[in-house]
């Protein structure tokens, strides 16, 4: 864990600062800056390096927002990005350690969490992210804190009636609080409470009805104070209804439009046969806002011309998401696959398939790959070998078919299916060590284990 803090911190003072970034072309860096510093500034609208930011129409959730703002009051523009970084840095390393101690929960094996331990210190993408202004290493962390409050002093004290330093109650509003902050961060997480509702009811409802009454009361009240402050504050400020983000509906329709792109091109096709006058006055942050109503009438359209076309374009879209791991294009433009099909194609020798190491980013692509791929294969596996435990793995499982569920609708990227990896990768390790015992045992004639 130590080696792969020191791993994320070199690799992100190393990262280039905003003397040397140009906000304009920054992409999400850039907008999460200039909205950062604008939430602050006291101003519904203004430009920071020729970027606006239209705070009374915000998108997003808020959390990562204020994040990059906070720092904005302390620190100049490069100092800033100094201080996420390390900020994050920190918490990714934390997610290895929650990582860890999630899989000897699970299953109270050294060699388990070792190679789970490894598996996301030495992780290309999670260095990489740790580094990155955006959402996932912030997100993945307050998944990771909640889930880690939940199995230690909720499952466990629930079944096994454990007792820790504290109690269910005061646990369950902790982990609200984490995945409340986690869907502040990203708004994909807002139905996820209902889903743990139904796990403390399942874990509980053997013990006590009062107590899992309560348990259940306690977290969907907790988690919807935390969230509700971000629709109070619009309300108040702006007279504007959002729930966590307005972005629901835009990735629905996104999810069924086969054509759509940048947001020039979405408001030409969402727009395109309407009279409908657009403020040509106002910056992009607030030009491309549109009624709900007019997203319903475009997802309706679609679902009714071809409802079985837009189903094997979600199924499709979903598979190619899940399949595709993330992050892979900061190790340059090299096509693992692409190399591989030529290189074999034309010269399947020992010397060919060397040459591929010598590739630019190669290797650390193929790790992403393997890690990807090996990750899903033995969490798959490893899932079904720890059914055993259901009661503590089910809160896992349950935001891995939420999280499924959800983008069979939402717009599915590979970026928002990453936060399953560290899930995947819990798995894996046991999926790993079980499935080398069972191996062990067969080789040297002793009965399986049951």
């Amino acid at each position: 864990m130590l080696a792969g803090l020191a791993l994320r911190l070199a690799f992100a003072l190393a990262e280039p600062t905003v003397s040397r970034f140009d906000l304009a072309r920054g992409g999400d860096t850039g907008w999460y800056l200039v909205n950062g510093y604008g939430f602050f500034s006291g101003e519904p609208h203004g430009w920071v390096e020729n970027m606006p930011f239209y705070i009374a129409v915000i998108p997003t959730p808020p959390l990562y927002i204020l994040y990059a703002g906070l720092f904005q009051q302390i620190f100049d523009t490069a100092g800033t990005l100094v201080a996420m970084r390390l900020l994050q840095c920190l918490a990714s390393a934390a997610t290895v350690y929650l990582a860890c101690r999630i899989s000897l929960l699970i299953t109270f094996d050294q060699r388990v969490a070792t190679i789970v331990t490894l598996a996301l210190a030495f992780h290309p993408v999670f260095v990489v992210e740790s580094a990155t202004i955006a959402t996932e290493t912030l997100y993945i962390f307050f998944l990771a804190t909640g889930f880690w409050i939940i199995m230690e002093y909720v499952a466990i004290a629930g079944v096994r009636q454990r007792v820790g330093w504290l109690s269910a109650d005061a646990a369950v509003i902790l982990a609200a609080l984490a995945f409340a902050l986690a869907t502040l961060t990203r708004a994909v997480a807002v139905l996820f409470p209902f889903v743990l509702a139904l796990y403390l009811f399942g874990l509980w409802r053997r013990r006590s009805e009062i107590k899992w009454r309560r348990l259940c009361f306690l977290l969907l009240m907790t988690y919807a104070a935390l969230v509700s402050t971000w629709t109070i504050y619009n309300v108040a400020l702006w007279n504007r209804v959002v729930i966590v983000s307005d972005q629901l509906l835009p990735a629905l329709w996104r999810g069924a439009e086969t054509r759509d792109g940048s947001p020039e091109v979405n408001d030409a096709i969402l727009l395109q046969g309407r009279d409908i006058k657009t403020n040509d006055d106002c910056e992009p942050d607030c030009k491309y806002q549109h009624p709900p109503e007019l997203f319903v009438e475009r997802i309706g359209a679609i679902v009714e011309a071809d409802f079985a076309g837009f189903l094997v374009r979600r199924v499709r879209e979903l598979a190619l998401s899940l399949l595709q791991p993330h992050g892979t294009a900061a190790f340059g433009q090299v096509s693992v696959r692409g190399a591989i099909d030529e290189i074999l194609a034309a010269n399947a020798s020992p010397e060919g398939l060397l040459a591929l190491f010598r590739l630019e980013g190669f290797v650390l692509k193929a790790l992403v790959w393997t890690l990807h791929l090996g990750g899903m294969g033995l969490g798959l596996v490893g899932i079904w070998m720890s059914r055993d435990k259901w009661w503590l793995t089910m809160a896992l499982i349950g935001y891995v078919m939420y999280t499924v569920a959800a983008h069979l609708f939402l717009l599915a990227l590979p970026r928002y299916l990453f936060p399953l990896e560290f899930i995947w990768l819990i798995f894996a390790g046991i999926g790993m060590v079980k499935l080398f015992d069972r191996f062990r045992r067969h080789r040297v004639g002793a009965p399986l284990a049951q």
